[in-house]
């Protein structure tokens, strides 16, 4: 679809993949960066909403910060076993993307629980009920980068300072986009900071979490369903994402119909002096949307993990290589995915059936 894409339309989806402003009328002033009216950003958001090229809309929280435990887990099967495995892991409501890849280790899930849960011992009853012959715990020690903003414009593009862009290039990561020993370049969130949040506020992000409404005025209308005014859930909003609590309001697209076939995890062994400079150089690539240094057990040595988003193997395999010159590793894994079993959005503070 986006190779039928006008400059403008691209335009107002990067921008939208950026950042959405915390103001009365965001839809209005993305307009105003790119040169549209309100009414007509809507129209193209609605229509890429109904055809599913945009998956989603709203906050993307911290989960970390409201005391929620994650981790990456790797499962080695038999090739029989995959399927029905994969069906007992998506039972968990806190295993939001679940994958066949091409390894001995073969279905990776990711794994998060609430505050005041154990997630080693979930994670071992999960394997278990998968009959899984072994399995890696690979929770994250170093963020790089967190932020899938798929490079769509091919060309330079300027905005103002509300939202979205940096002027230089779409390519350039924002500085939200990046982080080092757990804290982003904003400084605003340690990566051991938990914040207690009141019964109210819980309320107010199981109603940010979800798809929000295509209206002039969103903030207005959940603020109304939240049961206070819209000047109080904009200033909350704002606290947070000072905070770290929020980590960025945006658009999520779908990769394929955003032209990015093909994703692949690729785990690279670095040289524990290296790591550093490693993780900050292979998260300058714009086609790397997540890069972290997890933790490596004696059956797995690769802790520095990326997410590579390309239009064809050709584009991967020359990212992968680029990558390789620049950070040097040890060596490294590419880990395509053969079959998508799950994938969803972590949802907060909602009580299990």
């Amino acid at each position: 679809m986006v190779n039928t894409l006008s400059n403008n339309e691209q335009n107002l989806l990067q921008s939208l993949q950026s950042g959405i402003p915390v103001v009365s009328r965001p839809f209005e002033q993305i307009g105003r960066d790119v040169q549209m009216e309100e009414a007509q950003v809507l129209n193209y958001l609605r229509h890429w909403k109904e055809k599913g090229f945009i998956r989603w809309l709203g906050v993307i929280f911290s989960t970390s910060s409201l005391g929620y435990q994650s981790t990456l887990v790797a499962l080695s099967l038999p090739a029989n076993k995959i399927a029905e495995a994969a069906d007992i892991i998506n039972q968990h409501p806190g295993v939001t993307h679940n994958y066949q890849r091409d390894h001995d280790y073969n279905l990776w899930f990711t794994l998060a629980v609430a505050p005041g849960e154990n997630i080693d011992a979930n994670l071992e009853k999960l394997a278990k009920a998968g009959k899984a012959k072994k399995w890696l715990n690979l929770p994250v020690i170093n963020t790089y980068k967190i932020s899938l903003i798929l490079p769509l414009a091919e060309k330079k593009v300027q905005v103002k300072a509300s939202g979205v862009l940096p002027s230089k290039s779409i390519y350039a990561p924002t500085e939200d986009t990046l982080q080092v020993r757990g804290t982003r370049y904003t400084g605003a969130l340690a990566s051991n900071r938990i914040y207690a949040l009141t019964e109210d506020e819980k309320a107010l992000v199981r109603i940010l979490q979800e798809d929000w409404p295509l209206v002039s005025t969103p903030y207005a209308l959940m603020a109304k369903e939240w049961g206070q005014s819209e000047k109080c859930l904009i200033e909350k909003i704002k606290q947070w994402k000072s905070l770290g609590i929020i980590r960025r309001l945006a658009g999520i697209l779908r990769h394929r119909e955003a032209g990015f076939t093909i994703n692949w995890m690729v785990a690279w062994r670095i040289k524990e002096e290296k790591m550093d400079s490693a993780g900050r150089r292979a998260a300058q690539s714009p086609l790397v949307s997540h890069c972290y240094q997890r933790r490596v057990t004696d059956d797995w040595l690769y802790p520095l993990f990326t997410m590579v988003h390309a239009r064809s193997e050709e584009e991967a395999k020359k990212t992968i290589e680029d990558l390789r010159q620049s950070i040097e590793p040890v060596d490294y894994k590419i880990l395509p995915t053969i079959k998508e079993f799950k994938k969803v959005r972590l949802k907060l503070f909602i009580n299990p059936v």
